[in-house]
């Protein structure tokens, strides 16, 4: 099991690798050194070209899995896990093996993309309970590469194009809904309030908007007061 983590701008700060010591970071080639220097030999470098965006980051890491690999990308901020039944958090070392125990349903299924549930909130989150096969999720995904990139005129709302697309051609999905992964970026994901963060409030995103909409339709994009939330996504595919 794999655990590669885009970053960018993060090199003294990148949460992610002190909870998951067998992370790789993955960083542009300008900013290699700079992360070695806390994250000695678990720094990969791509081409400054392939940066900018988080859809050519995506779409950086997916080229370093090989094909049909099973793997995780994992946001640089990840800060903590909670069982949300018991209310408890996972203790930092036990965080890996849930990933692994993960990946490993993942493998046996053939899923092509996987995470945890959007919400702490054990009432929202129950008729979830335990798992779902075509939910979205964010920040922590598993994912096989499959062929499938991220659309790289989004600005935002990558990661919802991005799973819509793998399940179109992959079908399985497993979104663990025990669990909640929680990252600094989650109290205020409109601003730039960290190190590295993306700028720009929805309103500059509404073309974003407008594009996931014309790509794949109302009924599989969900859309409220102009910002997408979500996807709702038929078994057999869009």
């Amino acid at each position: 099991m794999r655990i590669l983590v885009p970053s960018y701008g993060r090199d003294d700060c990148a949460t992610t690798m002190d909870l998951m010591p067998s992370a790789e970071i993955v960083v542009p080639e300008s900013q290699k050194a700079a992360y070695e220097i806390n994250y000695p030999g678990r720094v990969i470098s791509i081409p400054d070209e392939q940066d900018g965006t988080v859809s050519k980051k995506r779409n950086a890491v997916i080229r370093l899995m090989g094909e049909g690999e099973l793997a995780w990308m994992i946001d640089d901020d990840f800060v903590s896990m909670k069982h949300i039944n018991s209310g408890k958090y996972v203790e930092d070392e036990d965080i890996e093996p849930v990933l692994f125990n993960h990946w490993v349903v993942m493998e046996e299924l053939g899923a092509c993309f996987g995470g945890f549930s959007i919400s702490d909130d054990y009432v929202r989150s129950l008729e979830y309970q335990p798992f779902s096969i075509t939910k979205c999720s964010y920040a922590a995904l598993c994912i096989r590469n499959i062929g499938v990139m991220a659309d790289e005129n989004l600005g935002r709302y990558e990661d919802v194009d991005l799973f819509i697309a793998l399940m179109n051609k992959g079908r399985i999905g497993w979104r663990d809904n025990r669990y909640y992964v929680h990252h600094l970026c989650n109290k205020d994901k409109r601003k730039k309030t960290q190190k590295g963060g993306i700028e720009g409030g929805d309103a500059a995103y509404m073309g974003d908007t407008d594009y996931m909409l014309r790509k794949w339709g109302a009924d599989i994009v969900r859309v409220k007061k102009r910002a997408v939330i979500g996807a709702t996504l038929p078994i057999k595919g869009v």
